[in-house]
């Protein structure tokens, strides 16, 4: 449709960019205001609410049937530490990584919440502390109300009828249809992103969104059509802030979107707007939503195809999840079946389960360098195989023990976010904060990145040194010293070694045993507030920031070469997938590979990467094969899987020409971003990537 195309187009080319106003920093200085008022942090946090909704201007664009557009910059937070100096040592994370029940907000709308404030603060009346949290509920919902007043008022004026009336519904009020929920949703994520929310899901989209549609299509109160269109300009919405979004680059921003899989009953819970999200997504051809698929040994032929024509334009989605591990996987771990078979993802692909507030990227563990730290120090003591095998869970551990000392810091203090509690089950009625005890489980997740990398290296050695006895310690130790640049053959001899992801032997019984020493390295580390840490196969941006020194964080130490005949500077493996460069059999041998690892241990979760060419999706036929890959990934036994698209030539164009590439999106690790806008070291990863032929 040509209105939807030209909404489509002025959001790329940054038309919303122009209602942006600068803040009053006088009165936008929170952490001075919470200072110099002697406020809480409860109170704090309703105070950076209230100002950033009184700061925000309606805008009303003619013809718009879907409004918001944020005009505030940038994203609020606050900060105590010239109120409390010891406090800045023990402020914890904000909310984020998680999905509110935008259902709930569906439900009963932002009124709803308050009024259930309201009868819980009847309950309070003796408990200081819970009657000034949800006093402060109430007061950011107040404060809401007068924003989303104002943008009524704003249609009105505009001459907007239809718009106007459908604001003073909703999000204050229950949505009563199809195109409310939209609109609600909209406001639902403007709001908490003008708080200090980060990397906010979409949930269950499907799920919480299709009782409407469907009610809406049975009555005849839409068509197909009509719906189809509302959810496009809703998809089109949800691409307008991007330049405020915080992060490696406009994309990393967390509106993630899960389709499909069971109800909480164990039902197959795919419906009509599971498909028309597939589609609706392929036809906007923007990066957001991203869009995720759970999928099992059932999921139907025709969903899996529609899957596969939206990879085919090369957006980096949709992931896939594999509920029939995925699910066994959680409960295992100790969250109840009904709560499991709810889950979603994060921003990337991390588990996240309703009612708690997990932090699924808490962590993350360069496996390669503890099998590195092992492998020299072993060689170096003239230890056996077995010897060096020992010295890598020590290794691990002292890496974890540098990371989560910050998370198990007595009297850690948790920032409250009352609107985001306010959507999730239960805050409200026990009067507590999710982010401070108003939620049911606390877990931390630990990424184990650069697992191949690590198991090539300790295959190398093994067959090298101890089986072959083809090389010396000490020689091994000198290449490593010169960075091979004093043993080139050593390197190449290295090439022929066997390598993750060739259903070999020789290396997988060490890609188990490596993950199985993570996770029970993690065994004993435990939260402040309680909870457990979830290992994972995921690496998200640790494979750039573990080897390149522009991109080095202080909390990694950056990984030299390895016995794996990489060297410094090159890239360790991203998440589930091979070392860069190495030459594997085929998808079914990676599957093969991959689909051996525990995973009732490993629930944080983490893709298999695998880059397909543009010949996969060359017609009908091959958007079949590209169907059974994915019940070839399901019956494998595998957790996640993300296929992405790969053109080597045109993203090598793109580089040299940016700007006749302004559109091109690809998959950077659990997000998708455009090619262009990405930082040189994340450009050159991507095309380094192998892509497997159809």
């Amino acid at each position: 449709m040509e209105r939807l195309a030209e909404l489509r187009e002025q959001t790329r080319a940054g038309f919303y960019r122009r209602f942006r106003q600068p803040r009053p920093d006088a009165d936008f200085d929170f952490r001075r205001r919470a200072t110099e008022e002697k406020l809480s942090l409860t109170r704090a946090a309703e105070m950076v609410y209230r100002r950033m909704f009184a700061y925000e201007t309606p805008v009303i664009v003619p013809g718009e049937r879907i409004a918001y557009t944020r005009t505030v910059i940038p994203c609020a937070t606050v900060a105590f530490d010239e109120r409390d100096p010891e406090l800045a040592d023990r402020v914890g994370h904000q909310i984020e990584n998680l999905s509110p029940d935008w259902g709930l907000l569906l439900a009963e709308g932002l009124a709803g919440r308050r009024e259930a404030a309201r009868r819980a603060l009847a309950e309070h009346t003796a408990e200081a502390n819970k009657r000034e949290w949800l006093e402060t509920v109430i007061g950011v919902i107040d404060a809401a109300e007068d924003l989303v007043n104002r943008y009524a008022v704003a249609a009105r004026q505009a001459g907007e009828a239809d718009l106007a009336e459908r604001v003073a519904r909703v999000p204050m009020g229950p949505a009563t249809s199809f195109h409310d929920a939209l609109q609600s949703l909209r406001f639902g994520i403007g709001l908490l992103r003008l708080g200090p929310v980060g990397h906010l899901g979409l949930g269950r989209f499907d799920q919480y969104m299709w009782p409407f549609l469907k009610r809406d299509l049975a009555a005849g109160l839409l068509t197909d059509t009509d719906a189809r269109e509302l959810l496009a300009e809703f998809f089109i919405a949800l691409n307008r802030d991007a330049d405020l979004y915080f992060g490696v680059q406009q994309g990393d921003n967390g509106q993630s979107l899960m389709l499909g899989g069971c109800d909480r009953d164990g039902r197959c819970a795919v419906n009509s707007l599971t498909r028309m999200v597939l589609d609706v997504s392929r036809e906007v051809n923007l990066i957001d939503p991203k869009i995720n698929l759970r999928v099992d040994a059932n999921t139907p032929d025709d969903l899996l195809v529609a899957a596969a024509r939206l990879t085919a334009k090369g957006l980096g989605f949709p992931q896939f999840c594999n509920d029939d591990v995925v699910i066994p996987g959680l409960v295992a771990f100790g969250y109840p079946l009904e709560t499991a078979r709810d889950y979603t993802v994060a921003a990337c692909w991390e588990f996240v389960l309703p009612g708690g507030r997990d932090i699924p990227n808490a962590l993350a563990c360069n496996l390669a360098l503890a099998t590195d730290d092992a492998i020299r120090e072993g060689l170096a003591a003239g230890e056996t195989f077995d010897g060096i095998l020992a010295r890598v869970k020590p290794a691990m551990r002292r890496q974890i023990d540098s990371m989560i000392a910050w998370w198990i810091r007595p009297g850690q203090v948790f920032p409250p976010d009352p609107l985001f509690s306010a959507l999730v089950p239960g805050c409200v009625e026990r009067g507590a904060d999710l982010n401070q005890s108003g939620g049911t489980h606390y877990n931390l997740g630990c990424h184990g990145a650069g697992s191949s990398s690590a198991v090539d290296a300790l295959a190398a050695v093994r067959e090298l040194v101890f089986e072959r006895n083809e090389v010396t310690p000490e020689r091994y130790l000198a290449a490593l010293a010169s960075d091979y640049r004093d043993d080139p053959a050593l390197r190449e001899r290295i090439r022929h070694c066997p390598k993750t992801g060739n259903d070999d032997e020789a290396t997988n019984d060490l890609l188990r045993w490596v993950f199985d020493e993570f996770a029970d390295a993690l065994l004993t580390y435990r939260s402040v507030r309680g909870g457990r840490v979830r290992p994972g196969t995921g690496s998200a941006q640790a494979y750039v920031e573990m080897t390149q020194p522009e991109h080095a964080k202080p909390w990694f130490r950056l990984l030299g070469a390895t016995a794996d005949g990489r060297v410094a500077g090159d890239y360790i493996s991203s998440s589930l997938s091979p070392a860069p460069g190495t030459r594997v059999r085929g998808l079914l041998s990676v599957f093969a590979t991959y689909g051996q690892l525990d995973y009732r241990r490993l629930v944080n979760g983490g893709p298999i990467t695998a880059e397909l060419s543009d010949t996969y999706f060359a017609d009908s036929d091959s958007l079949e094969k590209v169907a059974q890959l994915l019940h070839a990934f399901v019956r494998s036994g595998c957790q996640q899987l993300q296929l992405n698209t790969l053109n080597p030539g045109l993203l090598r164009d793109a580089q040299r020409h940016p700007d006749r590439h302004r559109d091109l999106v690809v998959r950077v690790w659990g997000w998708s971003g455009y090619f262009v806008e990405l930082a040189p070291a994340y450009q050159n990863q991507i095309i380094g990537r192998q892509a497997f032929a159809g």
